[in-house]
């Protein structure tokens, strides 16, 4: 459960790639406070790749001008019957869903003739691409922000491993195969009273929440957004604390793999997002572990009461929580994709 908080923290990252150790240390602490007391913090300080700059983001979203047929085109078999893809790909804006964006899913980018394409690896897809001549650039741009992206990931699990005592490398061997997302968004502006969108009352006006509240299901996710802001925290008291929007930073939460890793030891913090009636652009990159990882409590987390989850498969969770997406519905109905028998 998140805590009494009034604000995010924002921290300095660079002293994890000192030289000596002080500064890396005093940087572990303020990651693992963050982590137990909020969910949520941003980071600034990261090497140059993985600075999202307002420019930057908005070359990316150069994507969302491209005609509507040529991003369906990209689209998941749940938009267009033509693709094998139900998980990488674009997607639109669903009039029923309780979000309502627009995005398209980038994962490892691997070659046609992988070895984990052919071991039939849940959910490992293809990448789906514009055409160069219509986006010069685009594709190469986008694959060095994904990597520069995993390996702050891991920059940042290192940290975490080394608040919980463990070695630095702990956590290596569950992500050495991960399947990564790095998600690119816009957020139209609502349509004109939308039923299915959560409507809040903020500072005695009504707006509309275009992210409904909720955790999120993977370990890390690392957030670089524009400066429209409408990104909020729920702390313990049910108040709603508004993420500050700096330049070139990221925000960083954790999800619930991480907080059942942990025993809830650190906390998986619900989110929103408000509309301002603005065009919103964000990009989430989901740090994840592979779909095979099992979960089981990290030693020093017990408690006094033990383990409160039991051993999961981390691609179990992953389902489990796909089956609640609107988008995902039809892929359970028709046996493509099937619920654990097993609650995680």
């Amino acid at each position: 459960m998140s805590g009494d908080f009034h604000s995010i923290p924002v921290i300095d990252i660079s002293g994890v790639y000192a030289s000596n150790s002080k500064p890396r240390a005093s940087f572990d602490t303020e990651i693992f406070e963050a982590c137990c007391d909020v969910g949520f913090f941003l980071v600034v300080g990261q090497p140059e790749a993985a600075r999202l700059t307002q420019q930057r983001l908005k070359t990316f979203a150069t994507f969302f001008d491209l005609p509507e047929r040529d991003k369906l085109a990209l689209g998941r078999r749940q938009n267009n019957p033509e693709s094998t893809n139900i998980y990488r790909g674009y997607f639109p804006p669903l009039p029923e869903e309780r979000s309502f964006k627009e995005g398209i899913d980038f994962g490892p980018e691997l070659p046609s003739d992988s070895p984990r394409f052919k071991s039939g690896e849940m959910l490992l897809e293809p990448n789906v691409w514009p055409p160069e001549e219509r986006l010069p650039g685009w594709r190469r741009g986008i694959l060095d922000y994904l990597e520069s992206m995993r390996a702050l990931g891991q920059d940042i699990m290192q940290s975490i491993a080394r608040s919980l005592n463990l070695t630095d490398d702990w956590f290596e061997r569950s992500f050495d195969a991960g399947n990564n997302t790095l998600r690119l968004l816009k957020y139209p502006p609502p349509p004109k009273a939308p039923p299915q969108l959560l409507r809040v009352d903020v500072d005695q006006a009504s707006c509309y929440a275009v992210a409904y509240p909720h955790s999120d299901s993977g370990c890390l996710t690392l957030l670089a957004q524009d400066d429209v802001g409408g990104l909020q925290v729920e702390n313990g008291q049910g108040n709603w604390i508004d993420v500050p929007v700096i330049d070139g930073s990221h925000v960083v939460n954790i999800g619930d793999v991480l907080a059942r890793w942990t025993n809830d030891l650190f906390t998986a913090t619900r989110h929103r997002v408000l509309s301002s009636g603005r065009i919103r652009y964000s990009m989430p990159f989901f740090f994840d572990p592979n779909m095979d990882a099992l979960i089981k409590c990290i030693p020093g987390c017990e408690g006094e009461q033990g383990p409160q989850y039991p051993v999961f498969r981390y691609g179990d969770l992953l389902l489990e929580k796909l089956s609640g997406y609107t988008e995902f519905h039809t892929l359970f109905e028709d046996g493509t994709l099937s619920v654990p028998s097993i609650k995680c």
